[in-house]
């Protein structure tokens, strides 16, 4: 596994921004929704939080295409730790894969 992220963080961060050129994976939305976050909105801006210190390691993907990278981040955000995974896809549109707590 990798020790510096695939993609760009502050690139992720601005796909992220526009609602069509981003995409959050239904498996952790109710995860997000029992952590205080009611929707993709919230998502994306706890995401837009993240610093490039909190980066902990690269992957590859689980479920798609096989060379497809993820970047994850622990983060801290009250009194927990997050864990979220980020990728860009091959259509270059910013993905949250993974928003559950660590």
């Amino acid at each position: 596994m990798k020790k510096e992220p695939s993609y760009d963080l502050e690139k992720i961060k601005k796909l992220l921004k526009n609602p069509e050129s981003r995409q959050v994976m239904q498996r952790d939305r109710r995860e997000a929704v029992r952590l205080g976050y009611a929707d993709d909105e919230e998502m994306v801006n706890r995401v837009l939080k993240l610093r490039p210190e909190e980066f902990s390691k690269t992957m590859p993907s689980e479920y798609h295409f096989t060379n497809s990278k993820q970047d994850v981040y622990y983060t801290r955000d009250k009194t927990r730790v997050l864990y979220i995974k980020l990728s860009i896809s091959f259509n270059g549109k910013a993905v949250i894969i993974s928003f559950k707590e660590a």
